[in-house]
């Protein structure tokens, strides 16, 4: 496993981080959040760090998976580098989201997450190239 371990390390470390996200989100939840009828009335700065804790798991998850088959997917070993480091940039999106809301949500917050999601197009369509290239007969 030469190129999935950088995936499988960060997978790890994002899923602790966006755990300690959630636990610091359910720590801070009180009474006042609680509305009518069970519904919950939050501001936009608690919206975007939930937001970001609810992301970062299944970009950790991601970049779990894409760790345990990147290597074994027919890509050029330049190519599994460039899918690896592209799956890990998806933790910008996250990061963005709960650096929004850190921030109080105002509305003229740059887009820090954009290179997140372009980041996961890349390693998606990169490695659905290798999947789409493998031989069935090995």
């Amino acid at each position: 496993m030469i190129y999935g371990k950088t995936n499988i390390v960060a997978g790890f470390l994002f899923m602790f981080i966006a755990a300690c996200g959630g636990f610091a989100l359910g720590g801070t939840f009180d009474a006042t959040y609680a509305g009518r009828g069970g519904d919950h009335i939050m501001t936009m700065a608690r919206f975007y760090l939930r937001e970001g804790h609810s992301h970062g798991m299944p970009i950790a998850m991601f970049n779990i998976i894409v760790g345990l088959v990147l290597d074994r997917l027919a890509l050029s070993d330049r190519t599994k580098r460039i899918a690896s480091w592209a799956a890990v940039c998806g933790i910008f999106l996250p990061l963005g989201l709960a650096a929004k809301g850190a921030a109080g949500a105002p509305a003229n917050f740059p887009p820090v997450g954009l290179p997140g999601i372009l980041g996961m197009f890349i390693a998606i369509s990169v490695c659905l190239v290798g999947a789409i290239k493998m031989r069935r007969d090995v």
